[in-house]
């Protein structure tokens, strides 16, 4: 009788699960990077340029210079042009614009500026980055980002002196990203890549006078109705200004409502995971990649991660904010979006 002991056992036979997953997994990852190509690179070097700075200030254990950094980073989001040149002067006026307007505002931050004197500064701004941004064409447009540098960077509590360490993260992280930018290169990227659009001298000082007005509106109605944090106001006026009709700006300020929402409610699981500091700065660098990445995309999706990064590093600037601060500064924020879409509809009635 054959004896089947010594008899080798039949190899397991592997499931097909096993050898599909991973090429599943590798084909979805693909895909995804295909479709989003335009966006990878720069999305990449933006969040590099924040990155670096951001991880050397968390090893220096100065998370509250955060938000100096992230503002200066912001230097990297004009820089989209396939071509090295004009990219490099994009980013040049980019950086000076926003490197004056955040100058401005740390210099101020000692005084403890606040409603007319605060809304005139913004004001200012609001027109001196809409004439920038429109006689040369840069992208992104508008004056968001040099208005919100300002009042944010200005509304910080620094005490009675002048934030030298803040003023050197901000500067030094801005140089970085348009230092970083020169070294990029854009394959696939340059077909997504708009072109330049500069505008005439008339048709720029109507848009910044409309820029001026709007940010007026909202700020007096800010102060009318005693609210606090008037820079998210200001902020939040000019979003719907950047679309160029009636029913882009309500589509641009329902992103803008949508996105601000949804990004609470990020934050929200951010909190409840009780990160301590170190691991909150780091996540602040990683929610720079997809707010880069989605901004010309989806605008709403993109402000689902910009809003909690924005709330997190004001956080770490100054830790006595709660959670009333929080909700009050997000509120301020939606009040200024409506502002800016009535405020437009009232003040620039031409299409573009």
């Amino acid at each position: 009788m054959a004896n089947f002991r010594n008899v080798p056992a039949e190899p397991a036979r592997i499931p097909k699960t096993g050898i599909l997953a991973p090429a599943l997994a590798s084909a979805a990852w693909r895909g995804l990077v295909l479709s989003h190509s335009p966006e990878i690179r720069p999305a990449l070097r933006v969040g590099f340029g924040l990155a670096i700075p951001g991880a050397a200030l968390l090893l220096l254990g100065r998370v509250d210079l955060m938000v100096y950094a992230v503002f200066g980073s912001v230097v990297g989001m004009y820089g989209r042009s396939p071509h090295r040149v004009q990219r490099l002067k994009d980013q040049a006026l980019a950086g000076t614009m926003m490197l004056c307007a955040g100058i401005s505002g740390i210099v101020i931050a000692p005084w403890g500026l606040d409603g007319w004197a605060l809304l005139a500064g913004g004001i200012f701004w609001a027109c001196t980055s809409s004439l920038a941004a429109d006689r040369y064409g840069l992208k992104p447009g508008g004056s968001f980002f040099p208005l919100f540098a300002f009042g944010a960077l200005a509304s910080l509590p620094v005490g009675q002196s002048l934030s030298v360490a803040g003023l050197a993260a901000f500067v030094v992280t801005a140089l970085f990203c348009i230092a970083v930018g020169q070294t990029a290169t854009f394959g696939a990227a340059a077909s997504g890549y708009p072109g330049h659009d500069p505008i005439g001298w008339p048709e720029a000082l109507r848009r910044a006078a409309c820029y001026a007005s709007v940010v007026m509106l909202a700020g007096a109605l800010a102060i009318g109705l005693h609210l606090e944090h008037l820079q998210w106001v200001m902020a939040g006026s000019v979003v719907p200004l950047a679309a160029g009709n009636a029913r882009g700006r309500l589509g641009r300020g329902l992103h803008r409502v949508a996105g601000t929402v949804a990004g609470l409610g990020v934050l929200l699981g951010i909190y409840h995971l009780q990160l301590p500091q170190l691991a909150l700065g780091l996540v602040i660098i990683v929610l720079m990649f997809p707010t880069e990445g989605y901004m010309t995309r989806n605008y709403g999706l993109a402000l689902s991660f910009f809003t909690p990064l924005i709330m997190l590093m004001l956080e770490l600037a100054d830790p006595s904010v709660n959670a009333d601060v929080l909700w009050e500064r997000a509120a301020g924020n939606l009040l200024g979006v409506l502002a800016g879409i009535v405020g437009a509809q009232l003040f620039d009635r031409k299409p573009r």
